[in-house]
């Protein structure tokens, strides 16, 4: 059973959460993830984040080398935006999904400016 303790900090927690879906940083699928924490133990959570932030961060790094190149290479641009953009999905963090959405869709028509103009822009945002 849990504590008075326990349930002040999860209560915390869930306002958190709420401040982050009215920012638009996650959607509903990030409480989702939060609740899992009752079949998947206490720190579930606490433990899949540090995982996201590090896997995110190498792919975003080999994101912004890959837009750094003076010829773009379009397919790896998109392998990597779906990557980003299914892990961010599945944890609920909407804008990083939505600016992958946007890269993604800029790297399939192969614009050069909306690839500048939206996704930078989103990133730096973001980020």
């Amino acid at each position: 059973m849990a504590g008075p303790g326990r349930e002040a900090l999860n209560m915390q927690i869930l306002d958190i959460i709420r401040s982050m879906e009215e920012e638009g940083l996650v959607d509903h699928r990030f409480a989702l993830v939060h609740s899992m924490k009752e079949t998947n133990g206490p720190f579930f959570l606490a433990a899949l984040l540090p995982t996201f932030c590090r896997d995110s961060t190498a792919t975003l790094t080999e994101l912004t080398v890959a837009l750094g190149q003076p010829v773009l290479n379009y397919h790896n641009l998109v392998e990597l935006c779906i990557k980003i953009k299914g892990s961010a999905s599945c944890i609920g963090a909407c804008r990083m999904a939505l600016a992958c959405g946007e890269l993604w869709q800029a790297a399939e028509n192969r614009s050069s400016k909306e690839r500048s103009e939206t996704f930078g822009f989103r990133l730096i945002n973001f980020l």
